[in-house]
């Protein structure tokens, strides 16, 4: 074996740093006017007659016959059989298996880990915060002084004659003499009234109306750039190492053992026993039943409801919308990029030496023309 030197290609990575154009998108904010209909449940109270069916109960006194089952009990004699037990001892053979402990020894491949350090470049977005100004939309309640008419009754009770009948003897009490008895058997009778007036004013009252007011406001947008940085990152590697450990394993083996059984045998007996038997007898027997029928009567009433009646109404409003404007920014990012490098390594070659060799050779008469014939 001979050790040479040798030139062998290999191929290796150098890290070169590239710009690309990366778009980037902003949202930026827009105010638009927006008409926006809606619809207004109003409720409205209504009325209607509505009828229904009320059905009364009416009572009545039935004669009803049923009949029913009386118990009565009769006494009778049986034979049944009973088991009884009797248990005696048998002798029995089983096996066990009985455990025992055997150490071993076995090659396993146990891994090692080995860190090492590499420098990484990573590229990290760093957000910065921008001030920028809009409008907003405030409701505003405003109040506002309405009039309205009232009605008020300002009357006055006033006391009136009320005419009678005449109650004398001499007209017989009839009431109808006219003013020939008035001042003598007619009375003098008056009530207390009340004389209505009404009168409509008006009564100022306050209102809130809501009133929408434009305000500016100053609000931040978080944006991010991109930032080049270094790490250095533990790589790790795994290492394959053979090792022997000795492990235990449990056997088992058999053994023969006898133990003592008790053996049940069951056995039937005749015995005589006692028992009742249920039975029924029919007996018809009368009873009085109140009935119930119902009588249907029909009735309406006012039923008052309420139904929700839709209102068109509109207005307008202020939305604000976001656009995606685009930009395009340059990013650095790393490459590995491959070349070919020559290396000089030993290599174990395997050569041929010549070498002499002393052989002895036996004496031999004169050979013919063909040698290989001699002895």
């Amino acid at each position: 074996m001979v050790t040479e030197v040798r030139k062998v290609n290999c191929t290796a990575y150098r890290t070169e740093t590239r710009q690309r154009d990366v778009t980037i998108y902003q949202k930026v904010p827009e105010i638009r006017e927006v008409n926006h209909t809606y619809t207004v449940m109003v409720p409205e109270v209504r009325t209607r007659e509505e009828k229904y069916v009320v059905c009364k109960p009416v009572w009545q006194t039935a004669q009803k016959t049923y009949t029913v089952n009386v118990p009565y009990y009769v006494t009778q004699t049986g034979v049944r059989q009973v088991e009884k037990t009797f248990w005696k001892d048998v002798e029995q053979q089983y096996t066990v298996n009985v455990p025992y402990t055997e150490k071993r020894t076995a090659t396993r491949q146990v891994q090692k880990v080995v860190m090492k350090d590499v420098v990484q470049e990573y590229t990290v977005n760093e957000p910065y915060t921008v001030k920028r100004e809009g409008t907003r939309t405030v409701m505003k309640c405003v109040p506002v002084k309405q009039y309205r008419t009232v009605c008020e009754d300002q009357g006055h009770w006033e006391d009136r004659p009320i005419e009678t009948a005449c109650t004398a003897p001499a007209c017989g009490g009839c009431g109808t003499c006219g003013n020939c008895c008035q001042p003598a058997c007619a009375p003098v009778c008056t009530q207390r009234v009340w004389v209505p007036k009404i009168v409509q004013k008006q009564v100022e009252c306050t209102a809130y109306r809501q009133e929408c007011e434009q305000v500016p406001f100053t609000y931040e947008v978080q944006l991010c750039k991109p930032v080049t940085k270094t790490r250095t990152v533990q790589v790790c590697e795994t290492v394959c190492v053979p090792e022997k450990y000795t492990y235990d394993i449990q056997l088992c083996k058999q053994e023969v053992r006898t133990r003592m059984v008790k053996v049940c045998e069951v056995k039937c007996v005749p015995q005589e026993f006692t028992y009742q038997v249920q039975k029924c007898r029919q007996e018809t027997r009368t009873c009085d039943v109140k009935v119930c029928s119902f009588v249907k009567e029909e009735k309406s009433r006012l039923v008052n409801y309420t139904v929700c009646v839709p209102q068109q109404k509109s207005c307008t409003r202020k939305v604000t919308v976001f656009k995606c404007v685009p930009q395009v920014v340059q990013q650095a990012y790393t490459v590995c990029v491959p070349y070919t490098v020559q290396k000089e390594i030993q290599v174990q070659v395997c050569r041929q030496v010549a070498k002499k060799i002393a052989v002895q050779v036996p004496d031999c008469a004169p050979c013919p023309t063909d040698c290989n014939t001699c002895n």
